[in-house]
């Protein structure tokens, strides 16, 4: 992979929290809002939960099991908000369904929700079993997906609401070797982009706001992962190769409390659009919102020759 490939930005990147998203800035900024984090066990997860615990709000942690949490409980915990943990496949329909409803009598209405939960599994479609490359479609995208038909009736009652779809960096390039990751967080870019403007058509927009959120390069379980080894095998590993781990420069902070940020409705010009933690907020903010929705910025999209369009 030649990073130059996708290009290099010009403008300085952000690698840890800076003083517009703060927690000094955004302190109380959550108070009495009750928040969902799903995939809350560890890395970005609990970082992301952390961060909304700071902000004051109320904290629901899911993960595959209870006992992933419990680091995450007591570091959310320390910050004197209610945390209850909750074990919770986001890819099964009826588990979702009881969750929410356990999560509403626990703590009350829930205000915010952060799509977190996510996996890969770094091989070729020709070495991968279908189930397997499926799996990542399931928790990637219909978890989300599944997360948020649960909970967007009850924001449309409300008439507010903050949804946060961790997305990827991949969703927006070609990655050999992750077609299930890469296809996932693409389509949850786009259903980002389309929710949002579904929102618009029932006057719910900007009461509820949402959010596709690149978290940036964090050495994660699942950003530092490898391949396994019949796939180095064949194709050698990335991480070998000299830039590769250069990439995994982002603090788990910069994206938690980017989205204690966007869960504040600071962000709210932003809503519908994918963005990438490390660069500033508060520059596109000052670009104005008009503006990139008129220049397609931020957005999925695609480019043809000059004298052609992607007509209707």
């Amino acid at each position: 992979m030649d990073p130059t490939e996708f290009g290099i930005s010009t403008l300085p990147l952000q690698h840890e929290p800076y003083p517009l998203i703060s927690p000094e800035t955004l302190l109380n900024a959550n108070a009495g809002k009750v928040a969902i984090v799903t995939g809350a066990g560890q890395g970005i997860g609990a970082a992301i939960a952390e961060s909304l615990a700071k902000s004051g709000a109320s904290l629901a942690i899911l993960d595959i099991s209870t006992e992933k949490l419990q680091t995450t409980k007591k570091a959310c915990e320390a910050h004197g908000v209610r945390v209850k943990e909750y074990a919770c496949d986001v890819t099964d329909d009826e588990a979702v369904v009881s969750t929410f409803s356990s999560i509403e009598n626990d703590l009350g209405p829930v205000d915010i929700l952060v799509n977190n939960a996510g996996i890969i599994d770094q091989r070729p479609l020709l070495m991968s079993t279908f189930p397997a490359f499926w799996r990542q479609i399931e928790v990637n995208f219909k978890g989300p997906l599944l997360t948020t038909h649960t909970i967007l009736p009850r924001f449309r009652d409300r008439g507010s609401g903050c949804i946060i779809n961790i997305a990827s960096r991949s969703g927006t390039v070609d990655v050999p070797l992750t077609l299930g990751y890469v296809t996932s967080k693409a389509a949850l870019i786009r259903a980002t982009h389309t929710l949002q403007r579904e929102m618009e058509l029932d006057n719910l927009d900007p009461g509820i706001h949402m959010y596709a959120l690149h978290p940036g390069g964090v050495l994660s379980a699942i950003g530092g992962s490898g391949a396994a080894k019949d796939v180095i095998e064949k194709y050698g590993d990335v991480r070998d190769e000299e830039f590769f781990m250069q990439l995994f420069k982002d603090q788990p902070s910069l994206c938690g409390q980017t989205c204690a940020f966007l869960a504040s409705g600071r962000g709210k010009e932003l809503r519908g659009l994918y963005l990438d933690c490390r660069q500033d907020l508060g520059k596109l903010l000052s670009e104005g919102r008009d503006k990139l929705l008129k220049a397609k910025l931020n957005t999925l999209t695609v480019n043809f020759l000059d004298g052609y369009c992607n007509e209707p």
